[in-house]
């Protein structure tokens, strides 16, 4: 039993209707170990200064979130989402459990959806997925997700 939400996480995806996540959820094969990543973009400080250089307000606009793995591809492998020279039309959900389940993963409920293919000799070919998170139809672009019945 960890402490932390480390390790080995299930990622898996499904199809976002209108900014809400389908039900058949589908996990993400053979993932490349140390390449599921999320980073936060915070949003750039706007301020209001006035002569002589103090500073009479500042605001911030929200936080931009970024979801990316690399999976190996395989003999006989079909890309998990399909895509027409990198680009995916439809928006897609995203969400990641730790390898502990009962510590707290995340869910991205709307995210357009990117594939980058690559290859180099030491490790064949990879696709790499990425999923910029956008506003869903309720709630936080990031919201915490534990897997119940755990």
């Amino acid at each position: 039993m960890a402490v932390l939400g480390w390790g080995k996480p299930t990622v898996e995806y499904v199809k976002s209707e209108n900014g809400t996540p389908g039900s058949e959820w589908k996990e993400f094969p053979e993932i490349v170990e140390g390449t599921t990543q999320l980073e936060t973009t915070e949003g750039q400080l706007i301020e209001a200064p006035e002569e002589g250089g103090d500073i009479v307000d500042s605001r911030r606009p929200r936080n931009k979130y970024k979801l990316s793995l690399e999976l190996y591809v395989k003999k006989g492998d079909k890309k998990p989402i399909e895509d027409e020279d990198g680009v995916i039309v439809d928006n897609y959900a995203v969400r990641v459990t730790p390898e502990d389940a009962e510590c707290e993963g995340f869910v991205i409920d709307k995210a357009n959806v990117s594939i980058v293919e690559s290859f180099t000799s030491a490790d064949g070919k990879r696709w790499r997925y990425t999923f910029d998170a956008i506003k869903p139809a309720t709630g936080k672009v990031l919201k915490p997700y534990t897997k119940t019945g755990v």
